[in-house]
């Protein structure tokens, strides 16, 4: 007798942003872990108190860390009814029922974003993963957003 079930989840699929998007922006909590180490390492032998230096090496690398880790799983989780937006900072659950727009495969390159209602309110909720800048070097990137972009409106047409 197992000592624990497997638990379901309602994923059907997980669309990442393209590794470009995602890697480039995983930067961004190197760079604050980074920062806060060189503070530390500067600091050590100085007049400042050992208390600062290990609050700042602390948030430095727990703040790094943690934003490296959510940049690396940027991204949509598709569900029978549902996307989970998976941003930088927090993640939203939309209901498909809920969604007034979508980006489209144009939109990777400005400002992709799902718009929904709530409680007859209107949200907008940036798409992060699939934003990726102009210009030739990204171009390979921007060909990956838009395909995700596409297999998302794909998904909840055929699951509304």
């Amino acid at each position: 007798m197992p000592l624990s079930r497997p638990v379901q989840h309602d994923v059907g699929v997980i669309v990442l942003g393209p590794g470009a998007v995602r890697y480039g922006t995983a930067l961004i909590g190197v760079a604050c872990a980074w920062a806060a180490m060189v503070f530390a390492w500067q600091e050590q032998d100085g007049p400042g108190s050992g208390w600062v230096v290990i609050a700042v090496l602390l948030l430095g690398v727990g703040i790094g860390g943690w934003l490296t880790g959510r940049a690396l799983r940027l991204g949509v989780v598709c569900g029978s009814d549902h996307f989970v937006v998976r941003g930088l900072v927090w993640s939203r659950r939309i209901p498909f029922s809920a969604i007034i727009s979508m980006p489209g495969p144009d939109d990777v390159t400005t400002w992709p974003s799902i718009a929904w209602h709530r409680h007859g309110r209107r949200w907008s909720t940036p798409v992060l993963a699939f934003w990726v800048s102009q210009g030739r070097l990204a171009a390979p990137a921007q060909r990956s957003a838009m395909d995700a972009v596409r297999r998302l409106e794909r998904h909840r047409v055929e699951r509304s």
